[in-house]
């Protein structure tokens, strides 16, 4: 992680607009919804208010009606994931994707409400990282969870978001996927081994 990275998404603390998110009633009406269908829907008109609103490209949203991706140890969870997010690369970061599982790991039970809408802030601001800040890495700084909160106020629903925390100085995000192999950067550099093992460790996949 190039120090320059990591410090400019700590130093960020706040989303800078183009307009004022006019998304409020959008987010409120999300912790409402329960199905997959619903949230998705929902969901995306959120992502593309807030696109508008910061003069972003536009991020599309898939809510998938499947138990979170997960790994156990010993008959108890070790890992398990919300959601993620994706961007595609051309000259310059264009368009990302969300992708969000609506049942929890174990229970299958479907995903709170709350959880869901922090889900969602959580991943746009891997969005804004990536086509706002033009970070080449979104990395899980003090700054990148500041960023959330003040987007949530800003909608009026600070009470998704957790408390206040710190995060160590990682490489990759977790919830950050590469994208395909020849589009990861300007250039068509494919993927360093690092960014696959942690791929592979996260979705437990074998290696070829």
């Amino acid at each position: 992680m190039p120090g320059s990275t990591y410090e400019r998404s700590r130093g960020a603390e706040r989303i800078s607009w183009r307009e004022f998110p006019a998304g409020k009633a959008v987010a409120l009406s999300i912790l409402d919804e329960q199905s997959a269908e619903g949230r998705q829907a929902q969901g995306q008109r959120l992502l593309d208010l807030l696109d508008e609103a910061a003069g972003l490209p536009p991020c599309k949203l898939t809510v998938v009606d499947r138990p979170q991706r997960h790994r156990t140890r010993g008959g108890r969870l070790e890992l398990k994931t919300y959601g993620y997010y994706r961007i595609a690369w051309e000259n310059r970061p264009q368009k990302g994707t969300i992708r969000i599982y609506n049942l929890t790991a174990i229970r299958q039970q479907v995903l709170a409400p709350k959880v869901f809408l922090e889900t969602l802030l959580h991943e746009w601001v891997h969005h804004y990282d990536f086509t706002g800040l033009q970070l080449d890495r979104s990395p899980h700084t003090s700054g990148f969870f500041a960023r959330i909160r003040d987007l949530a106020e800003t909608l009026g629903v600070g009470f998704v978001t957790p408390p206040k925390r710190e995060i160590g100085t990682g490489p990759l995000a977790d919830d950050v996927l590469p994208p395909a192999r020849d589009r990861l950067q300007p250039g068509g550099k494919p993927p360093p081994q690092w960014i696959k093992d942690q791929v592979l460790a996260l979705f437990g996949q074998r290696r070829d």
